[in-house]
Protein backbone atom coordinates (compact mmCIF):
# COMPACT_ATOMS: atom_id res chain seq x y z
CA UNK A 1 0.00 0.00 0.00
CA UNK A 2 1.29 3.56 -0.75
CA UNK A 3 1.25 6.17 2.53
CA UNK A 4 -1.58 5.59 4.75
CA UNK A 5 -4.29 8.26 4.71
CA UNK A 6 -4.79 7.57 8.19
CA UNK A 7 -2.39 5.70 10.20
CA UNK A 8 -2.87 4.73 14.13
CA UNK A 9 0.56 3.61 15.80
CA UNK A 10 0.28 2.03 19.54
CA UNK A 11 -2.98 4.16 20.50
CA UNK A 12 -3.74 3.78 24.25
CA UNK A 13 -6.99 5.21 25.67
CA UNK A 14 -8.47 5.11 29.14
CA UNK A 15 -11.28 6.25 30.93
CA UNK A 16 -10.38 6.11 34.49
CA UNK A 17 -9.81 2.20 35.22
CA UNK A 18 -11.29 1.38 32.19
CA UNK A 19 -8.31 0.55 29.35
CA UNK A 20 -10.97 0.74 26.25
CA UNK A 21 -7.68 0.94 23.74
CA UNK A 22 -5.08 -1.21 24.07
CA UNK A 23 -1.89 -0.54 21.76
CA UNK A 24 -4.27 -0.21 18.16
CA UNK A 25 -2.26 -0.48 14.64
CA UNK A 26 -4.36 0.72 12.42
CA UNK A 27 -3.58 1.67 8.77
CA UNK A 28 -6.14 3.22 6.10
CA UNK A 29 -5.48 4.04 2.71
CA UNK A 30 -6.94 7.00 0.65
CA UNK A 31 -10.50 6.00 -0.72
CA UNK A 32 -10.43 2.71 1.37
CA UNK A 33 -13.94 1.96 3.06
CA UNK A 34 -13.34 0.02 6.74
CA UNK A 35 -15.75 -0.51 8.99
CA UNK A 36 -15.16 -1.00 12.42
CA UNK A 37 -17.56 -3.71 14.37
CA UNK A 38 -17.31 -5.47 17.82
CA UNK A 39 -19.62 -5.73 20.50
CA UNK A 40 -21.39 -2.62 22.68
CA UNK A 41 -18.73 -0.86 24.92
CA UNK A 42 -15.56 -2.33 22.95
CA UNK A 43 -14.16 0.96 22.03
CA UNK A 44 -15.41 1.81 18.07
CA UNK A 45 -16.82 4.92 18.95
CA UNK A 46 -13.93 6.41 21.18
CA UNK A 47 -11.53 4.49 17.88
CA UNK A 48 -13.15 6.87 15.96
CA UNK A 49 -13.36 10.25 18.18
CA UNK A 50 -9.56 9.55 19.13
CA UNK A 51 -8.51 10.19 15.21
CA UNK A 52 -10.93 13.46 15.26
CA UNK A 53 -8.91 13.99 18.73
CA UNK A 54 -12.51 14.46 19.77
CA UNK A 55 -11.11 12.55 22.87
CA UNK A 56 -7.14 12.62 23.43
CA UNK A 57 -5.53 9.10 23.63
CA UNK A 58 -3.16 8.79 26.77
CA UNK A 59 -0.07 7.10 24.12
CA UNK A 60 0.41 6.40 20.79
CA UNK A 61 0.39 8.28 17.57
CA UNK A 62 -2.16 9.17 14.72
CA UNK A 63 -1.66 10.64 11.65
CA UNK A 64 -4.02 12.10 8.95
CA UNK A 65 -3.35 13.06 5.63
CA UNK A 66 0.62 13.00 6.66
CA UNK A 67 -0.05 15.52 9.48
CA UNK A 68 0.35 14.03 13.01
CA UNK A 69 -2.47 15.67 14.78
CA UNK A 70 -1.20 14.08 18.25
CA UNK A 71 1.94 16.33 18.11
CA UNK A 72 1.30 18.86 20.65
CA UNK A 73 1.92 21.86 17.64
CA UNK A 74 -0.31 20.45 15.16
CA UNK A 75 -3.34 22.89 14.41
CA UNK A 76 -5.81 20.53 15.30
CA UNK A 77 -8.28 23.14 13.86
CA UNK A 78 -7.02 23.04 10.45
CA UNK A 79 -7.05 19.40 10.53
CA UNK A 80 -10.44 18.83 11.39
CA UNK A 81 -11.52 20.95 8.44
CA UNK A 82 -10.66 18.12 6.21
CA UNK A 83 -11.96 15.32 8.53
CA UNK A 84 -15.98 14.58 8.24
CA UNK A 85 -17.56 12.34 10.97
CA UNK A 86 -21.02 11.67 11.38
CA UNK A 87 -21.85 10.54 14.79
CA UNK A 88 -24.08 7.71 16.10
CA UNK A 89 -26.47 11.27 17.72
CA UNK A 90 -26.80 12.92 14.61
CA UNK A 91 -26.73 16.61 16.64
CA UNK A 92 -28.90 18.06 14.28
CA UNK A 93 -30.24 21.40 15.73
CA UNK A 94 -34.00 20.94 16.37
CA UNK A 95 -35.10 24.50 15.97
CA UNK A 96 -32.99 24.87 12.62
CA UNK A 97 -33.88 23.74 9.44
CA UNK A 98 -32.07 21.42 7.28
CA UNK A 99 -30.35 24.26 4.79
CA UNK A 100 -29.37 25.79 8.33
CA UNK A 101 -28.15 22.97 10.42
CA UNK A 102 -26.17 22.81 6.98
CA UNK A 103 -24.86 25.83 6.44
CA UNK A 104 -24.09 26.97 10.22
CA UNK A 105 -20.57 24.59 10.32
CA UNK A 106 -19.46 26.38 6.96
CA UNK A 107 -19.97 29.77 7.53
CA UNK A 108 -18.35 29.21 10.97
CA UNK A 109 -15.72 26.89 10.44
CA UNK A 110 -14.89 27.59 7.17
CA UNK A 111 -16.01 31.51 6.66
CA UNK A 112 -17.86 30.67 3.68
CA UNK A 113 -20.25 33.93 2.77
CA UNK A 114 -23.83 32.42 3.05
CA UNK A 115 -24.80 32.42 -0.27
CA UNK A 116 -21.47 29.84 -0.94
CA UNK A 117 -23.16 27.83 2.00
CA UNK A 118 -26.27 27.38 1.09
CA UNK A 119 -25.29 26.00 -2.41
CA UNK A 120 -22.86 23.64 -0.61
CA UNK A 121 -25.43 22.39 1.12
CA UNK A 122 -27.97 22.21 -1.71
CA UNK A 123 -25.25 19.83 -3.68
CA UNK A 124 -24.71 18.12 -0.58
CA UNK A 125 -28.84 17.58 0.09
CA UNK A 126 -29.01 16.64 -3.64
CA UNK A 127 -26.33 13.65 -3.43
CA UNK A 128 -28.08 12.18 -0.83
CA UNK A 129 -31.22 12.47 -2.04
CA UNK A 130 -32.58 14.90 0.33
CA UNK A 131 -33.02 17.92 -1.77
CA UNK A 132 -37.16 18.47 -0.84
CA UNK A 133 -35.99 18.66 2.20
CA UNK A 134 -34.22 21.62 2.63
CA UNK A 135 -36.52 23.37 4.87
CA UNK A 136 -37.60 20.46 6.89
CA UNK A 137 -36.89 20.38 10.35
CA UNK A 138 -35.23 17.50 12.09
CA UNK A 139 -38.34 16.36 14.09
CA UNK A 140 -40.40 15.78 10.79
CA UNK A 141 -37.55 14.04 9.49
CA UNK A 142 -36.85 9.97 9.95
CA UNK A 143 -33.93 8.65 11.50
CA UNK A 144 -32.54 7.67 8.19
CA UNK A 145 -33.44 10.85 6.66
CA UNK A 146 -31.71 12.75 9.75
CA UNK A 147 -28.66 10.71 9.09
CA UNK A 148 -28.72 11.64 5.58
CA UNK A 149 -28.93 14.88 6.90
CA UNK A 150 -25.53 14.62 8.96
CA UNK A 151 -23.70 13.16 6.03
CA UNK A 152 -24.74 16.26 3.70
CA UNK A 153 -23.04 18.29 7.01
Amino acid sequence: MSTPEISVEGLHKSFGDNHVLRGIDLEIGQGEVVCVIGPSGSGKSTLLRCVNLLEEPQQGTITVGGTEITDPDVDIDAVRRRIGMVFQQFNLFPHLDVTENLTLPQRRVLGRDKAAAEKVAAENLARVGLADKAHAYPSSLSGGQQQRVAIAR
